[in-house]
């Protein structure tokens, strides 16, 4: 799963050795670390995530349930401070709307 955020980008996926855990990934350790600030973080320069941490199913579910109460914003890309971040959100936003354009219709 792709989890945008704010103040980051993550990819979180099931940890192949431990199943009460997820894989929780960024490619910017900032990102990683704003999400689960007390995460221990280790560093892979080969993988296309290469900041890494396995954290608690539960803490991940926590998490994302956390925020999604706390969400207020209308605009999801206005929130994002972070200069390069939010161009890359606008690059997924135009390919995303561009794969919908022939969905746009009522017949399906």
């Amino acid at each position: 799963m792709w989890l945008a955020l704010s103040e980051g980008f993550l990819s979180i996926v099931g940890h192949r050795d431990k199943p009460e855990h997820l894989l929780v990934r960024a490619r910017n350790r900032k990102h990683l670390r704003r999400a689960f600030p007390n995460a221990e973080i280790y560093f892979n320069p080969l993988a296309d995530y290469p900041f890494r941490a396995d954290i608690l199913r539960e803490d991940v579910i926590s998490f994302i349930s956390k925020r999604m109460s706390m969400m207020t914003y209308e605009n999801f890309k206005n929130t994002i401070g972070e200069e390069r971040y939010h161009d890359a959100a606008i690059r997924i936003w135009e390919t995303m709307y561009d794969y919908g354009r022939p969905h746009r219709s009522d017949e399906e």
